[in-house]
Order: structure tokens, then C-alpha cells, then sequence
């Protein structure tokens, strides 16, 4: 028994320090969650990602910053290259909540945010023309960062206007 708890603890272990990049597909939850994501094509490729995942239970701040990987020095012209590069965020009906695009062709990094209320579906989409000699790749993370909702902050007030409450009845006895 003590074999299998130990098998299934160095298991959980490995899955849980991987820093390997997640493919386009489901991603599940990714509140409070950081996801690596990456993908690389051949050249003259056109490509449209798309990574699914859920906000639950509760709202969340969801961004990415996503790079597209450049020349390498040593040789003449654009070996890796991507043209009309774009992210977004889309909800469950494909309309788009946030997006950014390459504006030109030195506009290596593409970022975007959104506040998204608790919903399942939601799409990160990233999508371009490889232009490149030989391909092109991207790279970037996906994060979700759980918003305190109203009555969260209520209750915070409530409690430092009951120890403040305390305090002053402390001082005046």
C-alpha cells in the first residue's frame, strides 16, 4: 500500500512541475491557473488556433502575451516569419471580447485582457500566415486571475469596521 501512495505521489508530482507548452484544444479551468501555449508550422502554412477553457465559479482577469519567434542572425533573409499575426478572446458564440494584431512586421509581441464573467467555452484564438523560409512558431502564456466578486468586499468592510469598532471601544474603557 505505502508502494502505491508513493508511485501515485511522484506521479502527481510530475504532472504538477511540468512546464511543457499546451497544444490548441481544451484546456479545461483555467481560473487561478497559468498555462504555457506554443505551436509551430511549416512555411507557407496558414494557421488558426484555438484553445478552449471554462471561467468557474467565479469571474476572472484573463490575459496573454504571445511572441512570435524571429530571425536567426547567422543566416541572410526571414527564416521564421509570421504575417498577420492576431490573438483574441472570443465567448462561446465566437464573438470577439478582446483582441490584438500584428500592426507590422517588427511587431513581435501581441498582448490581450479581458474581464470575464463565469462561463464555460470561452475561446483564445491565435491565428496568422507563415511567412517564414523555414516556418514560424509561436509562444506565450494563458492566465486567469479570479476577480473578488462584490460581496467579497462587503464582507472585508464589515470585518475592519467590526475591528475598528473593538479598537475604540478598547480605548475608551
Amino acid at each position: 500500500m505505502k508502494l502505491v501512495q508513493t508511485m501515485l505521489a511522484c506521479a502527481l508530482a510530475g504532472a504538477v512541475g511540468s512546464a511543457a507548452a499546451v497544444g490548441p484544444g481544451d484546456i479545461g479551468n483555467l481560473t487561478g491557473l497559468t498555462v504555457n501555449i506554443g505551436n509551430s508550422f511549416a512555411a507557407g502554412a496558414a494557421f488558426s488556433d484555438e484553445y478552449i477553457f471554462d471561467i468557474m465559479p467565479e469571474s476572472a482577469t484573463a490575459g496573454t502575451a504571445v511572441t512570435i519567434n524571429l530571425d536567426i542572425p547567422q543566416f541572410d533573409g526571414q527564416e521564421f516569419a509570421i504575417e498577420n499575426f492576431m490573438v483574441a478572446f472570443k465567448d462561446s458564440l465566437n464573438n470577439i471580447i478582446a483582441s490584438d494584431f500584428q500592426t507590422s512586421l517588427t511587431d513581435y509581441t501581441l498582448s490581450v485582457f479581458a474581464n470575464l464573467p463565469a462561463a464555460l467555452d470561452y475561446k483564445f484564438v491565435v491565428s496568422g500566415n507563415v511567412t517564414g523560409t523555414l516556418g514560424g512558431s509561436y509562444g506565450g502564456v494563458l492566465q486567469a486571475v479570479p476577480v473578488p466578486e462584490a460581496k467579497t468586499y462587503a464582507m472585508m468592510l464589515a470585518g475592519l469596521g467590526l475591528v475598528g469598532f473593538t479598537v475604540l471601544r478598547r480605548r475608551q474603557a
